[in-house]
């Protein structure tokens, strides 16, 4: 028997006989997932800024490897910085604060009133900041954008005018959808040198899972950078 016809039969099969019910499509899913991320740590895991395997997770590494970009690629300069999932403003003052340039701009997007929908053993509604952008005191080179992205960022993409600037792209939305959609969005605007910076990475149904599928989508070049808590906190530059 011919595999196409084989495979027709199959898959008729397995619709008159509902087996859906029987097969564990999430499971099957996050286990298909975590084995390609499984795959991917292992071939960057010697990458330059790395701290693969540590079995203590500390977030205070996710500065140093900033650190570690801002000084290796010179960073302290004329850059945009956009941050999808600002909540209490933490990295975003960071960055602020830590790039003295003038000519740098800051951008944060956020709803403020916590996530949209529900994130693992988060809620949906769990991060806000008391509904409203953070105060940045002292420094009128940032912008926010309040809303989802997906009501915020075709707007802004409109009017924006530095796809010849480099960019810092913090991807900290935790989630598979938000995430997915920035990236496939701001795809056109990025060039070579462009780093983008993931906070939840290693979450194989969510960061992962949009990177994987962006990156095979678009065909997309990139080199991994900077990996912290075994992946958790992933950097890449585009090439």
């Amino acid at each position: 028997m011919k595999p196409i016809r084989f495979r027709g039969l199959f898959k008729g099969l397995f619709f008159v006989t509902r087996a859906h019910y029987l097969v564990p499509s999430y499971v099957l899913n996050f286990f298909g997932h975590i084995a390609e991320l499984s795959r991917f740590v292992h071939k960057h895991k010697n990458s330059e800024f790395n701290d693969f395997y540590t079995f203590e997770f500390d977030y205070a590494k996710r500065e140093k490897m900033f650190d570690y970009l801002i000084e290796t690629y010179q960073l302290d300069s004329e850059i945009d910085y956009l941050e999808f999932g600002v909540s209490t403003g933490g990295s975003f003052r960071w960055w602020v604060d830590k790039i003295k340039n003038p000519g740098a701009r800051f951008y944060g997007f956020d709803t403020f009133t916590g996530l949209p929908e529900d994130w693992g053993p988060f809620k949906a509604g769990d991060m806000a900041n008391g509904n409203e952008p953070p105060v940045i005191e002292d420094d009128s080179r940032h912008t926010f954008y309040q809303g989802l992205f997906q009501q915020t960022l075709i707007p802004f993409l409109k009017k924006y005018d530095g796809a010849d600037r480099p960019k810092v792209i913090h991807m900290d939305a935790d989630l598979y959808s938000a995430t997915w959609y920035v990236l496939a969005l701001i795809t056109p605007y990025l060039k070579k040198g462009d780093i983008i910076m993931f906070d939840e990475f290693n979450v194989p149904m969510h960061e992962w899972k949009a990177f994987s599928e962006w990156t095979s989508s678009f065909y997309i070049n990139y080199r991994v950078i900077g990996g912290v808590n075994n992946f958790y906190q992933t950097s890449v530059m585009i090439e």
